[in-house]
């Protein structure tokens, strides 16, 4: 098994979208309490491992077909299909990332003492396990988007500045949005092609990815010191959008692009936040 097969399965060019997050809310901070931001990166990371393997266990479940299996993205059971591992070691594997996830963010609400950051972690375990548990798989509703926003935006980055012992304003707030939205727009273009044919969310689904992208870097416009880094983003963006396949299919296998937009817009904004 090539190490590149392991990539494409656990999904690991997705995994910087949590921890860009992350490291957005250290900078916030003044890049303080390294070792807490250490724990909190751990935390983000194995629950994101830890639903992908649940992802990969339940698609085999369903039968849900490969696709896209040639790109950095593939859809449906990879592990299972293309390097024919056992579903079970998918489940034990699932299960054993979200004890190590949540016995993390335990110890960082041990050495933080905040119980405002117990509820909140508490609760990005609930809606995170809602997305891919049955009976109510979020992600299988048309309302992943949903939420992926929270898990991706509000969550990490004001649980990071909380756990730091930092204020929360509408400035963070604003750039939760933006970070949220962004990986919403990931998620979306990644999945498109498991949206119902003929329905609402595949018909339009280039109205739709674009609102993501483009109200989630025009939030950050109103953040101070993030005109440049919003701008930039923008314009990728605008680019990316016009050499968009006109059909979900081939479209999201321009999944990358998405990625390297959220990518681009946290490297800029941490340098402009650190300078």
């Amino acid at each position: 098994m090539r190490l590149l097969d392991y990539i494409k399965g656990l999904k690991v060019p997705l995994y910087f979208t949590s921890i860009g997050t992350v490291l957005l809310g250290w900078a916030l901070t003044g890049f303080q309490a390294k070792a807490i931001v250490i724990l909190i990166l751990l935390v983000v990371v194995s629950m994101q491992a830890a639903l992908n393997t649940s992802m990969d266990y339940f698609d085999n479940l369903n039968g849900r077909k490969l696709r896209n299996d040639d790109t950095l993205f593939p859809l449906g059971s990879f592990f299972v299909e293309k390097l024919r591992v056992n579903p079970r070691h998918l489940l034990i594997a699932f299960i054993v990332l979200t004890i190590i996830a949540v016995s993390l963010g335990l110890i960082v609400v041990f050495i933080t003492r905040n119980l405002w950051l117990l509820v909140l972690g508490l609760t990005a375990v609930f809606l995170s396990l809602l997305y891919v548990l049955p009976p109510v798989r979020l992600g299988s509703r048309g309302v992943g988007e949903i939420a992926t926003f929270f898990s991706f935006g509000p969550f990490p980055l004001l649980g990071t500045i909380i756990a730091l012992g930092k204020e929360v304003t509408f400035q963070t707030v604003l750039i939760s949005i933006t970070m949220g939205l962004l990986a919403s727009s990931i998620r979306f273009l990644h999945h498109s092609p498991e949206d119902k044919i003929g329905g609402f969310r595949q018909t339009n689904f280039l109205a739709i990815y674009v609102s993501f992208t483009f109200i989630g870097l025009a939030a950050a416009l109103f953040v101070r010191g993030l005109l440049i880094p919003s701008l930039v983003s923008i314009f990728v963006a605008l680019v990316q959008v016009y050499y968009l396949p006109s059909d979900n299919l081939r479209a999201s296998r321009r999944t990358n692009g998405a990625v390297t937009i959220q990518l681009l817009f946290t490297l800029l904004a941490l340098l402009f936040i650190y300078i």
